[in-house]
């Protein structure tokens, strides 16, 4: 007898079932909406603030604006997986919401700090190498997703997890003498700070300690200039125009964001909202990759917040009915307001081009 199939709403996680059972889209993005809000945005915020340095020091790893464009990825990614479980029978459940939150916070961290410090990264990598192919090492993840390491025999002591931030940063400065005039091996350097430790620490404690004890930093990214620009190009005059044309265009896309920006609320709303390509897909969702708006920044141009937004994505371009009721006007009015801001921006476009 051939075992049945459970549909992804019987072994979902029931703070889904809402949302998984709503019949209709207003429902349907409500209840999304609910779910980002209430139950995915804090733990995000939570999880990218202890795990990255936020604010303006010099150590940082981003600034709080970032870290805001860092969230609003990562909710958009959320609300991505939670359409697909809805619209796709076969799709994989999401069993526990919360841990499947932590987990994909997590991995934006970690992909942030890869293209930010490639050295650090390549540690990493080493000392997970180490933990999980030499005997009597482990590394293990607790409920939301956070990587610890130590002994084998240590694998999954609650208590012990709990203090290991504490007890790692308590150690740090008695382990950085102790062993960074040490000739050890990776290997045996990870045993000597967990017999030292005597408990199991976070991966990415370990990975700070061993970076300092071994004196691996990453540099600041050299500004690119054009003769880095250049190379593999035979012709270094016309590399040189092409570079020109491209910082041209993204110019000329960064004022007429700024001009968008500029633009009273509800022809913003009318024209962002429907904004398309000449095969009727969403232009919208492009400036976030080509660097031109966070997310967030759409979200406060829209004068919605990045939860809201998230929601509306996957819909993008938006049909005039819906934009006009979120507006209170007809559709005719949408469209009026579209025109309107369209020939606000070619004067204001045209008579930016002609001052240059």
């Amino acid at each position: 007898m051939t075992p049945t199939m459970l549909e992804p709403e019987q072994q979902s996680d029931a703070v889904l079932l809402t949302f998984l059972r709503a019949e209709d889209e207003p429902t349907s993005s409500s209840a999304v909406e609910q779910l980002i809000c209430v139950y995915a945005h804090p733990l995000i915020g939570d999880i990218i603030r202890n795990r990255l340095r936020v604010g303006h020091s010099a150590d940082r790893d981003l600034t709080d604006e970032e870290a805001a464009d860092l969230i609003s990825e990562v909710t958009l990614k959320l609300v991505r997986r939670l359409r697909e479980l809805k619209s796709d029978p076969s799709a994989k459940s999401i069993k526990n919401f919360r841990g499947y939150v932590a987990v994909t916070a997590y991995r934006a961290c970690d992909e942030y700090l890869r293209k930010k410090y490639p050295k650090r990264y390549s540690l990493k990598n080493q000392l997970r190498y180490v933990l999980t192919h030499r005997e009597g090492f482990a590394v293990w993840a607790n409920d939301e997703g956070c990587l610890f390491c130590g002994f084998a025999g240590w694998k999954n002591q609650e208590h012990s997890m709990r203090r290991a931030r504490l007890r790692e940063l308590l150690d740090k400065q008695t382990l950085i003498p102790a062993f960074s005039s040490a000739k050890l091996s990776l290997p045996d350097l990870v045993a000597a700070i967990f017999n030292r430790n005597g408990e199991p620490l976070e991966l990415d404690g370990l990975v700070s300690l061993v970076a300092d004890l071994w004196q691996i930093k990453d540099d600041p990214s050299p500004s690119i200039s054009i003769d880095d620009a250049n190379t593999g190009y035979t012709d270094q005059a016309n590399s040189r125009q092409q570079l020109d044309a491209k910082i041209d265009q993204r110019s000329q896309l960064e004022k007429l964001w700024a001009e968008i920006c500029g633009l009273p609320p509800r022809q913003r709303v009318a024209l962002l909202l429907s904004l398309r390509d000449a095969n009727g897909r969403g232009v919208l969702t492009l400036l976030p990759l080509i660097g031109i708006a966070s997310i967030r920044q759409i979200a406060e141009a829209l004068a919605m917040s990045a939860e809201k937004l998230a929601t509306l994505w996957n819909q993008l371009p938006v049909e005039d009915a819906i934009i006009a009721a979120s507006l209170g006007v007809t559709r005719q009015q949408v469209i009026n307001l579209r025109k309107c801001a369209r020939e606000r921006l070619w004067r204001r476009t045209r008579k930016s081009l002609g001052q240059m």
